[in-house]
């Protein structure tokens, strides 16, 4: 005990003379960090426009691929009066698709105004690149004297589908007013040919610019993004003593966020494997709402690590580092176990309510997982229609076969399979066509500012339309405020989770929460009905029986 208390006064000792000297760092380069700081947040701000650029880019190809897949899968390549009446909806259904050309071996049609530069495309591509997907190919074309990109899929040697993709308008709006004139943004693909370009009318060639560059893991897309040195070094450079104070002090504090160890120490894997078996990891559970009817319908299970303090409490501390030890399966059974025993007179009680758990990709893709899960559940006495799994996008499924046959499997058992994050992870939105998921969460980096950026809306309703067209509900995360919450049910989504509606909250909590909102449910019910007996009993309304 006294070694133990000596190790700690150790390391409160350490950490404070490191913290003090680094403060005294701090103060004798004030101004210098500060410009470095603006500097270094202005050029993160362009770099994250350029990854919100070739999301845009990835989206809209993943929409092509699932246009081109479902054309595929429907039989309709063969220029049928059918075939061309399908191609013609898909075409309509899309803003960003502005035309699509089928061929199966001399049969090559189209049906949009820009047949024919589709058909000297086919016959004549240039400058291809191939997607992961070797049968996915892009390549560069002109549309009345703008740039765009054909987006192929090779079925076979004799059949193919090729989708022409408007790229200006991914690129058109995407700087600040304060660097639009003199910046520029380009959307090429990796062997550098432009498919869609802005030029600030006071943009020039040849000058003293920095470029902020992000490539696709999954298509051969690139996103380059030009501003002009002088105007990065000037911006966001006036002093004010507040803004001191506040450099300072957040530097300070990152000082001694790194001095109290916010990399993990060489013990942290076997702290967070005791704990895991102490039972200290427990579930933390957030509401799911139904949009229409504000039911809830589900609780999504996080982990959490409630007898810690600073990072090692977060589940980006934590969790990456059980999955990376191999014990996934372990943190699911805990996690399965509690909630089955803390939650069980709402289990009981309320069976229309659902419990969702996450699981990685690696865990999706072992051959034993659903049966393994099947014995959890039974020895938890929990019905797997109780039940879904939540698929996260930390890593790529690696086994795209083997995991659309484990979720045919759990989906057999009742289990209900969401894919999370849908179109921002390793996966892209395209899988969601093969995987055969019952559920798509929409990220809240769709979520933010939904009700004020139409682009965000156009995002979520495309998001919503797949969902759709493929019997899949959707969920939307990170609610923040009443006006997203107005936006997402305007536009169809389902179900909605986030902090403006609830926080996740522990189990007694989360049951307290569950018979509150029922009773308030209940209750505007009850009042609604009267209002409108009361109605009838004054002749305003005509009861009609039957």
């Amino acid at each position: 005990m006294k070694g133990q208390r000596a190790r700690r006064f150790s390391k409160t000792t350490a950490t404070i003379v490191l913290t003090a000297a680094l403060a005294v760092l701090l103060l004798a380069a004030a101004n210098l960090l500060h410009r470095q700081i603006a500097l270094s947040f202005k050029r993160q701000g362009v770099a994250d426009l350029a990854a919100s650029t070739l999301a845009r880019a990835e989206i809209a190809t993943d929409y092509a691929v699932i246009r081109l897949g479902v054309l595929r899968e429907e039989g309709h390549t063969d220029c049928s009066k059918k075939a061309l009446d399908a191609v013609n909806y898909a075409v309509f259904r899309s803003g960003s698709i502005k035309d699509i050309l089928t061929a199966n071996g001399d049969a090559v049609c189209s049906v949009a105004m820009h047949a024919e530069t589709l058909r000297k495309n086919h016959f004549d591509p240039v400058d291809s690149a191939s997607a992961r997907n070797p049968n996915i190919i892009i390549n560069p074309i002109r549309v009345e004297n703008t740039s765009a990109m054909a987006v192929t899929w090779k079925f076979s040697q004799e059949m193919l589908a090729t989708a022409l993709v408007n790229t200006e308008t991914l690129v058109f709006d995407i700087l600040p007013a304060d660097l639009r004139e003199t910046s520029a943004v380009k959307l090429s693909l990796t062997n550098g040919r432009t498919v869609g370009s802005y030029e600030g009318p006071e943009w020039e060639i040849g000058a003293d610019t920095e470029m902020f560059e992000v490539r696709s893991e999954r298509y051969p897309l690139m996103v380059r993004i030009h501003i002009p040195v002088a105007l990065l070094k000037d911006l966001n450079i006036q002093r004010n003593v507040a803004a001191d104070i506040a450099v300072i002090a957040l530097l300070v504090l990152l000082a001694f966020l790194v001095a109290r160890g916010l990399l993990p120490s060489s013990s942290a894997a076997s702290r967070i494997r005791h704990a895991l078996a102490r039972g200290e990891i427990v579930p933390f559970l957030q509401p799911a709402y139904d949009v229409r009817s504000g039911e809830i319908t589900a609780f999504e299970v996080l982990a959490r690590w409630p007898g810690q303090s600073g990072a090692n409490a977060s589940p980006a501390f934590f969790v990456p580092l059980i999955e990376a030890n191999g014990w996934a399966n372990d943190l699911l059974e805990t996690m399965i176990m509690q909630t089955a025993q803390s939650m069980r007179s709402v289990i009981e009680t309320t069976p229309d309510v659902k419990f969702a758990f996450n699981i990685s990709p690696a865990q999706l893709v072992e051959p034993s997982f659903p049966s393994w899960l099947a014995k959890v559940l039974q020895r938890a006495k929990l019905d797997p229609s109780r039940v879904g799994i939540e698929i996260t996008e930390r890593e790529e499924i690696e086994d795209i076969q083997r995991a659309r046959k484990n979720i045919a499997s759990l989906s057999s058992m009742g289990i209900m399979v969401a894919i999370d994050d849908a179109g921002t992870g390793h996966n892209g939105l395209a899988s969601v066509q093969r995987l055969g998921a019952s559920m798509l969460k929409i990220d809240k980096l769709f979520v933010d500012g939904i009700e004020q950026d139409q682009r965000a809306g156009a995002l979520v309703q495309m998001f919503v339309r797949v969902a759709r067209e493929f019997g899949m509900k959707t969920v939307a995360e990170g609610v923040e405020n009443e006006n997203q919450l107005d936006a997402l049910r305007e536009l169809g989504v389902d179900l909605v989770q986030g902090f403006y509606l609830c926080r996740p909250l522990d189990p007694e909590s989360a049951t307290r929460e569950l018979a509150c909102h029922r009773a308030v449910l209940a209750h505007e019910r009850m009042q609604k009905e009267r209002a409108r007996e009361a109605a009838i009993a004054s002749g305003k309304v005509v009861a009609i029986n039957g």
